[in-house]
């Protein structure tokens, strides 16, 4: 059965170039034959990891990039009002819907150059700002101004991690779908819905498969990263 968390397959646009990618060269001529290196594969006799059959691999591939990109309309969105061409923007509008009905979880990365000329950087738990602003809590984000484009995305010291560059002052806080993870010595956060955890590292992790990363060049933020978590059902 297909993992719906599982993003490698986005690596590839076809199923030959996802079989190809558990395969060594040497072993097409050991075997003599690419059918059979392919039967061998899909045996799991070279890797740890599930493979799919043809047919599970492009209806995973689907269904992740329908969750990526949806396409339904939907009511209440802050995004409707979008009038912003930012790149980093645009994104965060198409991840409002799959954020709200829970079945995306999107963290943001940024960091901010301030008018001192010190920078500001944090990790903001999406879908938990957009419901402060929803909520019209006191220091909340307005997303509405964000997407109309008057107003800043800004990281701050009540998001889920805070770092002013000039201070040194950094700051960590759960959040209502994250918890903070210290491990050995890097920063990861656990989904309290699934208790996935999400490393935010580009280092080989053991949970990166938990986590699709996506940088977007803005000209206003600079660069933007984006980790996606597909949720998954408590078991």
């Amino acid at each position: 059965m297909a993992l719906l968390g599982d993003f490698n397959v986005l690596k590839f646009n076809n199923y030959a170039d996802y079989l190809l990618s558990f395969t060594k060269i040497d072993e097409y001529r050991y075997l003599n034959s690419k059918a059979v290196a392919n039967a061998v594969i899909k045996l799991g006799y070279r890797t740890n990891t599930i493979i799919y059959e043809e047919d599970e691999f492009y209806e995973l591939r689907r269904n992740l990039l329908m969750l990526l990109n949806p396409k339904h309309e939907t009511t209440n969105l802050f995004s409707t009002y979008l009038k912003s061409t930012d790149p980093a923007i645009v994104a965060l509008a198409h991840r409002e819907a799959p954020n709200i009905q829970k079945k995306l979880s999107t963290i943001i990365l940024l960091q901010l150059r301030q008018r001192s000329g010190f920078d500001i950087s944090g990790y903001i738990d999406y879908e938990d700002s957009l419901s402060a602003c929803a909520q019209h809590k006191l220091g909340a984000i307005n997303w509405r101004a964000i997407f109309e484009g008057r107003s800043m995305l800004r990281p701050t010291q009540d998001h889920l991690s805070f770092y002013d560059w000039h201070s040194g002052k950094i700051s960590f806080n759960n959040s209502r779908n994250y918890c903070i993870i210290h491990s050995s010595g890097s920063l990861m956060f656990m989904h309290k819905g699934d208790h996935k955890f999400i490393p935010v590292t580009t280092a080989d992790n053991l949970y990166k498969d938990n986590v699709k990363r996506t940088y977007y060049t803005s000209p206003i933020y600079g660069c933007v990263i984006l980790y996606d978590h597909i949720v998954r059902k408590a078991t």
